[in-house]
């Protein structure tokens, strides 16, 4: 499994990962670390883990959205699938539920979900200033906060199935 035996086992790697969750449980979701982080972390876990596992990572990350934040995420979400030629499965409520299995649809073709959720000037930017960082790769708040709130619970479920303290 990988990156999910280095979180139970402990060391480094598992205490950079507390971090990340204890950051993302701690004030607004899409705040607290950079794009570039949090797609590392998604990048790193998103795919260590079954379907059911990602659906229910998914569903606790969008619970924690406002209603308004669901809606804005929904809306970017289309209108980001509609430009690459992506179908939607369905008219999707703001619900994390459904947005959930949604989400976890897109996530079943390795990188669809990412390539939607990253803003499609991150690569210009990059060209433009070689020696800065990508600023806001992620294509807004919300997609920002969903990705990190996946990665977190991913993490955070892993590592309290395999330590009481966590």
């Amino acid at each position: 499994m990988g990156i999910l035996d280095e979180l139970i086992g402990g060391g480094q790697r598992q205490k950079e990962y507390r971090d990340f969750v204890d950051r993302y449980e701690q004030g607004d979701p899409s705040q607290g670390y950079s794009d570039q982080e949090v797609l590392k972390r998604y990048g790193d876990v998103s795919h260590a883990v079954p379907p059911d596992q990602y659906a229910q990572a998914a569903i606790e990350a969008l619970a924690k959205l406002s209603p308004e934040e669901r809606g804005a995420f929904v809306k970017m979400l289309q209108e980001r699938a509609t430009a690459r030629g992506v179908a939607l499965p369905r008219q999707v409520a703001p619900e994390p539920k459904e947005l959930g299995e949604v989400l976890t649809d897109l996530h079943g073709k390795p990188g669809q979900l990412r390539d939607i959720l990253v803003s499609g000037d991150a690569q210009p930017q990059e060209q433009a200033q070689p020696s800065n960082p990508i600023i806001d790769m992620l294509a807004s708040p919300q997609a920002k906060a969903v990705l990190a709130g996946i990665a977190a619970m991913v993490v955070k479920r892993v590592m309290q199935g395999s330590s009481r303290t966590a």
